[in-house]
């Protein structure tokens, strides 16, 4: 009878634990039920951002299994010791304290899981101003592109579909259009705000689109300044290019851009040494592309074309002969763009409630460590003070 004191009742912890968790799971799943989370679609059903926090839950597990096994050792502990031996060495225990405290730190840890998962229910009103930027790229899929200058493994134009993808994942709402150009220019892509279809259609472009080759970056700039809305927003045009074999006189699309007040910014792509143009983009085994006296041909980066035509324009011109160009200069460049406000509009979004569950959390985790005999008696010893 006296190592009862010393001893906990195990099964009744065990029972009040269970009866709690059917509790509480029922007491939530009505509530969920009852805001429509298990019902029809609707603004106003409840619904989590983060769902699957709840997988979460099972760190319950091994919580339940600690808990469980200081129990039981603390049980074995007293049955092994004599009654002289447990009131003189042993606390007393407390199945009621065993379980609350269990119950407290198992409320706080299933609540800030649940706050974690961010439920959202019903709507609220929020104004916001829609602004606008459109960006036109103009890519060069002239031969000269096939060119594997900077890799053995990539072409100037895989590098260069690579950057314009590298460029997508960092706009935030910026409209983009995408034309191509060899001798002459078409439009590959209408501008649009729809960042997944403009992956797909740069992961098509082949320098086998265009037949006619050479490199017209007048057409090229002609054709992008004409693929722009007619709303009052601002304009650029993004020119990646390797400079080379430019035909015609560019005077008429400098004046043009400037008349519409379009930003060009320029991006090289290639080596000043240069490499062979391959007959075959996908096997450069089966030779290179010779001139009209049987001499293998050797396509350059044209540099001093690109700033020549970067400071006419007024724009800016980045080279680069790096498997993944740098960026960095060209979205600063963009993110220093001025948007255009378009207009004032009213929002509806999720109203986030994961205010209620992380309170609850945070009062359970108090309890919890205010009924640790630890924190009792700090706070025994202060109100004495």
């Amino acid at each position: 009878m006296i190592k009862q004191k010393f001893t906990y009742r195990l099964k009744l912890i065990l029972t009040g634990v269970l009866v709690w968790e059917v509790i509480f799971w029922l007491l939530y799943i009505l509530l969920t039920n009852s805001l429509g989370w298990f019902g029809n679609v609707s603004s106003d059903k409840l619904g989590y951002i983060f769902p699957s926090a709840f997988y979460l839950l099972i760190v319950m597990i091994p919580v339940l299994g600690i808990f469980i096994f200081n129990l039981l050792r603390t049980n074995k502990i007293a049955a092994s010791a004599s009654v002289r031996v447990a009131q003189s060495f042993l606390r007393p225990v407390s199945s009621m304290s065993a379980f609350l405290k269990f119950f407290f730190f198992r409320n706080a840890i299933i609540l800030l899981i649940i706050a974690i998962s961010q439920p959202v229910y019903g709507t609220k009103k929020v104004k916001g101003t829609s602004e606008s930027l459109e960006l036109v790229v103009a890519l060069d899929i002239s031969n000269s592109m096939n060119t594997r200058d900077i890799s053995a493994d990539f072409s100037r134009l895989d590098i260069s579909k690579r950057a314009l993808i590298q460029l997508i994942n960092n706009l935030h709402g910026e409209k983009i259009g995408i034309s191509l150009f060899a001798n002459n220019a078409f439009v590959h892509l209408p501008v649009t705000s729809d960042y997944g279809a403009a992956k797909l259609f740069i992961e098509d472009i082949e320098t086998s689109m265009i037949s006619s080759q050479g490199t017209n970056i007048g057409m090229a700039l002609g054709i992008s300044s004409k693929m722009f809305s007619k709303q009052k927003t601002t304009k650029g045009i993004i020119l990646i290019t390797d400079g080379e074999d430019h035909e015609g006189s560019l005077d008429r699309s400098i004046k043009d851009l400037k008349e519409k007040n379009l930003q060009l910014s320029i991006l090289g792509i290639g080596t000043k040494k240069g490499g062979l143009i391959p007959k075959n983009p996908y096997r450069p085994n089966l030779g290179y592309k010779t001139d009209a006296r049987g001499k293998t041909v050797v396509s350059k980066l044209n540099e001093a074309f690109i700033q020549k035509l970067a400071t006419q324009t007024g724009g800016t011109a980045t080279v680069s002969s790096s498997e993944f160009p740098d960026l960095s200069a060209l979205l600063t460049e963009i993110n220093q763009m001025k948007r255009t406000k378009i207009d004032t509009l009213d929002f509806d979004i999720k109203q986030q409630r994961y205010q209620v569950p992380l309170f609850l959390a945070i009062l359970f985790w108090l309890a919890f460590l205010l009924w640790s005999k630890n924190y009792v008696g700090l706070l025994d010893k202060w109100i004495k003070k």
